[in-house]
């Protein structure tokens, strides 16, 4: 039921979770001086169950992002999806995964499988789909699986939509933090933060050394896509790791605590949202949250593909399973 959270934990990383949204309430990982400290965002309706739409930490599915008008289509089949944020749907509809409780199983003290059903229809989409969040912690190393079977074709994607300061501070500093994403494409955005092209990365984009947020974006504060997302709300496209030539997708420093955390993922893309929109509206454990008080980092399909040029969508049929994976890896150096 909602407000139940489930730990798991190992030598190097302490996590809660819980049923609402497969959800992480909370991540601990040991700094430089041997301390367990909470990195990540800890949204409070996750531990005492009230109703709040604010999704960090959540499992984002049966679609990550926005999708214009709502319109999709299925081998040929237009399909037209609610529509939860003006004219267009986003991470799932109403009714997505996010706003569901999952059933939980406790498979040991360091893994936790979820699991939900939504029904053909759910939001228009179609399809009865059994959706799969299978945590698990080993040594510094933090996992996700995602997987979902449906008995009609149908768009599954999947992420989670967790926030990070690795100085555990979360009071308004995190765009301190150092980031390196292995991409060399970004989609820019449109109007209501909408896809609409895919550029070279360059000046402020350019994560392919490392960089502070704050001193990226210092490089064209008046940026159109900064103005507009109020910092990052980008997708970047990772560079190929057919071969695993690839051995991260991308890396966040903290400074003052030593902890760096390694991200690597099956998913072809990384949304970067800085947390431009956060404010007092959104409850965390220790009061409210502030804008830019911790980074998401969402391992992803690229965003809006139905519209997106160069994007190929490829849809979830019966007899298939779609599964991508999400490990973070953390240490202090």
């Amino acid at each position: 039921m909602a407000g139940t959270i489930y730990n798991i934990a190992s030598d190097g990383v302490r996590c809660a979770l819980s049923p609402l949204g497969a959800s992480i309430a909370s991540v601990q990982a040991m700094d430089r001086r041997g301390r367990f400290i909470d990195v990540a965002l800890a949204p409070k309706c996750l531990f005492d169950g009230t109703p709040d739409p604010f999704t960090a930490g959540r499992t984002i599915a049966p679609c990550c992002g926005r999708i214009r008008e709502g319109r999709i289509s299925i081998d040929g089949v237009p399909v037209q999806l609610a529509r939860n944020e003006g004219m267009n749907h986003i991470h799932g509809g109403p009714n997505g995964a996010a706003f569901q409780v999952w059933t939980a199983q406790q498979v040991s003290p360091s893994h936790i499988c979820f699991e939900l059903e939504l029904p053909d229809g759910l939001d228009d989409y179609p399809g009865n789909r059994t959706l799969r969040a299978e945590y698990a912690v080993e040594g510094n190393l933090l996992s996700v699986i995602y997987s979902a079977v449906t008995d009609r074709a149908t768009w599954v994607d999947m992420t989670n939509h967790i926030y990070w300061d690795l100085s555990g501070r979360f009071d308004g500093s995190a765009l301190d933090q150092v980031l390196e994403i292995n991409a060399k494409q970004v989609v820019f955005n449109g109007e209501g933060h909408l896809p609409v092209e895919i550029l070279p990365v360059e000046g402020p984009f350019d994560f392919t050394h490392p960089a502070t947020l704050a001193e990226n974006m210092k490089l064209d504060p008046a940026h159109g896509q900064l103005v507009m997302g109020r910092g990052y709300n980008n997708a970047w496209l990772l560079d190929d790791d057919s071969q695993r030539t690839r051995e991260w997708a991308a890396r966040l420093y903290a400074p003052s605590t030593g902890i760096r955390m390694t991200m690597d993922t099956d998913q072809p893309a990384i949304v970067l949202y800085s947390g431009g929109f956060l404010n007092e509206k959104n409850r965390i454990q220790d009061g409210v949250a502030s804008q830019g008080c911790a980074v998401a980092l969402e391992a992803q399909q690229l965003p809006d593909p139905f519209h997106l040029p160069g994007a190929s969508p490829e849809p979830l049929r019966p007899g298939d399973r779609f599964r991508r994976q999400i490990v973070w890896r953390f240490e202090a150096l």
